[in-house]
């Protein structure tokens, strides 16, 4: 059994080709790599997460940024691809195609019912419990393969490193009211709010 992992929230970066315009800095980045959340990250990596959560929801970036930003605000619901990820040592489960940071909280579900949480397709990665167990599954969700590979890790350190996950998501929500000050954004804290309710960070009561 695995004695150390770690799970992280991520977002994938934006796929382009050419240049990538935004109205706000952004750091250089590789398209589709993973962005880790939490309360270390530096302004202009957030900005690249907020570009995503632009692009993402149809929202066009080559328009000032209070424009933008304004019209993230409207949006009813918001989606990001990505989820959680999975290190251990050297092995890495990110989440798939069509996973999304809107549905991580279906990791903690897991725990009460014992339903793999969706992580995308092609490949399918999926978790299952064997008492005390948890087994994470690199791919075979929606159908068998030999290729698959898995990490395990007893339920009480699955519990401690998705608390992890929710301290560095509420941390990186709380980063966002002071990014969107940093661009001289009017609505930060209409932005915090909008975030929060989108992506469940702080459970709702």
């Amino acid at each position: 059994m695995n004695s150390l992992i770690q799970m992280q929230a991520v977002v994938e970066s934006p796929y382009y080709e050419g240049e990538f315009l935004c109205p706000w800095p952004i750091p250089k980045f590789k398209p589709l790599s993973m962005i880790h959340l939490c309360g270390e990250m530096t302004y202009p990596e957030i900005g690249l997460v907020f570009a995503q959560l632009a692009k993402y929801n149809q929202i066009e970036l080559e328009k000032k940024k209070q424009t933008v930003l304004e019209q993230i605000l409207e949006i009813e619901s918001l989606v990001l691809p990505g989820g959680i990820q999975i290190v251990s040592e050297d092995k890495v489960i990110p989440p798939s195609c069509c996973c999304g940071l809107e549905t991580w909280r279906e990791w903690i579900d897991f725990l009460q019912t014992g339903h793999s949480p969706w992580l995308g397709h092609d490949p399918s990665p999926w978790v299952e419990h064997q008492g005390n167990i948890i087994r994470i599954w690199s791919d075979g969700y929606t159908e068998p393969t030999r290729d698959a590979f898995y990490v395990e890790v007893s339920r009480p350190d699955f519990e401690k490193a998705l608390i992890c996950v929710e301290r560095e998501l509420q941390a990186f929500l709380f980063s966002i009211e002071s990014w969107a000050q940093d661009i001289s954004f009017a609505g930060s804290n209409k932005l915090f709010q909008k975030f929060d309710h989108c992506f469940q960070i702080w459970k709702a009561a």
